[in-house]
């Protein structure tokens, strides 16, 4: 358990924050005689949108800009839902990747808050620092938090807040330290080195993640910082084993790969940022099994929920990281993507929208119908526009005329 402390030009306050997956009702109880506030869970909006846990509708805007989602009670294994056992086992169904949106009562004695994609260098918040730390930690990235009050029901700050670590033997850290642990070691570029393609010789560069130990690799053609010509081509591309490697038709990942690579090549300055985040973050075995359901007639949105995945996990934030890291703050985005756009215009850079679109196959046509309709991805379908043949890059053109700006 730790104390979180506010920065002093903000609320000025305390939380007391323990990670999620470690709650026991005696932690709950700690919580509600010490702290006194209100106990919360800091959850990533991934998770919360796995759980169909939107957030709650208000007038105006919240203070602090706090997202509180519907209120929860666990169904199982509870009785009013108030109790400290009550609430911790409710913590830790939140946390538990197999729990579904119908093991969950509305409203209920737990709050989730969802945390910006950010973090903490998106959102100087105790929500975001919380699930920052959890990640440092390299724990699941859900965090209990509950505000600190004095003996008079007023928000604890100062010397109140040490005299109460001294007591209980709690550390103390704050928000802006841990935003700036996050600057300063997010990322590391690991390598860099030369690569000939068949379509131009890029630079290829590895970024670790230090939090998950996951890698990056940009591909950069050309100077990248802000020049008086049109910002760079930039393709945020997820890694896909199944239509990168081996060519499958079921989606048009390799086809979409290709194009963007022909576009920068033939634009002569940009890049292909490959992340690790295969089958739209649940990793290759998940969507493996999310495949051989789609074999019996689910989508591809509804087989990821049936596995208890969230239908896009992918967060975009160390992409982000790298990007800043790079000099970038305006680029023409491929995508057909609105969250990665979104992702872009929260994080404050300037981005502009160059649509990516291929040909559809007759293996791939209800996969592209269902990220079009359900998903909102931006691109055309004729009707019968599939081919039979194999999809080439060529298919996937950089159309020029059909940037435009978000």
């Amino acid at each position: 358990m730790v104390l979180i402390c506010d920065d002093e030009d903000r609320e000025n306050e305390a939380d007391l924050c323990l990670p999620a997956q470690f709650v026991t009702p005696e932690a709950v109880n700690f919580l509600a005689h010490t702290a006194c506030g209100l106990i919360c869970v800091a959850l990533p909006a991934e998770r919360l949108e796995a759980l169909h846990l939107p957030l709650t509708e208000v007038e105006g805007n919240p203070l602090q800009g706090t997202a509180f989602t519907t209120s929860v009670d666990a169904r199982h294994n509870t009785t009013t839902g108030i109790s400290a056992h009550d609430r911790a086992v409710t913590i830790r169904a939140l946390v538990d990747p197999t729990t579904q949106p119908a093991d969950l009562a509305r409203p209920g004695h737990v709050f989730p808050l969802r945390a910006r994609q950010g973090g903490t260098l998106e959102r100087r918040g105790h929500t975001e620092a919380s699930v920052d730390l959890m990640r440092i930690a390299g724990l699941e990235p859900a965090a209990v938090i509950c505000e600190v009050l004095d003996e008079d029901g007023e928000a604890a700050r100062g010397e109140k807040l040490f005299a109460l670590a001294r007591q209980r033997n709690i550390g103390m850290i704050t928000v802006e330290a841990i935003a700036r642990y996050r600057q300063e070691h997010r990322i590391v570029l690991v390598s860099k080195t030369e690569l000939p393609t068949d379509i131009a010789t890029f630079q290829l560069q590895d970024y670790l993640e230090l939090a998950s130990g996951q890698h990056y690799l940009a591909l950069i053609l050309g100077d990248l910082r802000e020049s008086s010509t049109q910002p760079p081509l930039l393709r945020l591309h997820s890694a896909c084993t199944t239509g990168d490697i081996f060519g499958s038709r079921r989606c048009d990942c390799q086809a979409q790969m290709q194009a963007a690579l022909q576009a920068i090549a033939e634009d002569g300055r940009g890049m292909l940022l490959y992340l690790p985040q295969e089958g739209r973050g649940i990793g290759l075995s998940a969507k493996l099994q999310a495949y051989t359901l789609q074999d019996h007639g689910y989508d591809t949105l509804d087989a990821n929920e049936k596995l208890g995945y969230p239908v896009d996990a992918r967060s975009y934030a160390t992409a982000l990281d790298i990007i800043r890291h790079l000099g970038i703050t305006h680029a023409r985005l491929m995508t057909n993507n609105p969250r990665k756009l979104q992702a872009f215009t929260e994080a404050g850079l300037n981005v502009e929208r160059v649509a990516l679109e291929t040909s559809p196959t007759e293996a791939n046509i209800h996969y592209l119908r269902t990220k079009q309709q359900r998903l909102g991805h931006m691109f055309t379908l004729q009707p019968q526009a599939f081919r039979h043949d194999d999809v080439i890059a060529k298919e996937g053109k950089y159309d020029k005329a059909s940037s435009s700006t978000i």
